[in-house]
This record gives C-alpha cells, structure tokens and sequence, in this order.
C-alpha cells in the first residue's frame, strides 16, 4: 500500500496501492468555489490502484473543456475527497489534504493560473498554465 485517508469525521476511508500519476493545483473558478480556498490541490492516481470504503454523496458539474466532472464528499462532515473526469475514467484525483500523510505530495503543475487570486501564493518554480 502506497497511501491512506480518512474523510473529517472518518465515515469514508480509502487506501492508495501506488504512488501517484500527477500531482497539480487548480485555481479555476469551479475549484475554488467547491473548496472555498484559492485553490485545489490534488493527486491523480489510476482508478484501479484506489479502493474506497464508505459512501460519497456527488456534485456534477460540466467544466469549460465540456466534460462531466463529478466531485465526490462526506454526506456526513462535507470534506471534499474525490473527483473525477468523464474524459479520463481510469483516473482519479483525490484531494492531499484527506491523505493520513501526504508528505510526498509536491504539485507538478499549476492550472488555471490565470483565475489564481493574488492573496493565494504559489511557488513560482512549479509550471503554470494560464488556462488547462
């Protein structure tokens, strides 16, 4: 096993069997809004590596490329722990912050620097994108 996590108040646990596919940062409109921060920060792993326990209450929302993307939280504390990607099944991105150690995460990219909040640093030697 790679990784574990837990949601807030533990109700929804998951295991990681490898490390990680890509890690990044999104500040776009959407993920700042379902995080409530400048924003996410999440690790993409193969779909078929990530074993969840529990059951996620979902909000779907089409993002500006036009795929489906489903995030995935606590019905119970509302911690943010999933999302996936119509365009992109076999992976799934799980936000750093639900990892019982995510000392490993260092983002590989910054997306939607364009719409990053000037309050929200970043370090400035990871690549950044203006758009995705």
């Amino acid at each position: 096993m790679f990784a574990s996590g837990r949601c807030l108040c533990g109700a929804i646990t998951f295991t990681v069997a490898n490390p990680p596919v890509r890690m990044a940062q999104c500040h776009c409109e959407q993920c700042r809004r379902s995080t409530g921060t400048g924003h996410i920060v999440q690790a993409f792993f193969k779909r078929e590596d990530v074993a969840i326990e529990g059951k996620t209450a979902t909000y779907k929302s089409i993002a500006d490329s036009g795929s489906e993307r489903t995030r995935h939280f606590c019905p119970n504390c509302g911690s943010r722990l999933f999302a996936e990607n119509s365009k992109n099944p076999a992976v799934i991105g799980i936000a750093a912050g639900a990892f019982d150690d995510s000392s490993w995460f260092k983002p590989m990219v910054n997306l939607y620097a364009s719409q990053r909040p000037d309050w929200d640093i970043v370090d400035p030697e990871i690549e950044s994108h203006a758009e995705m």
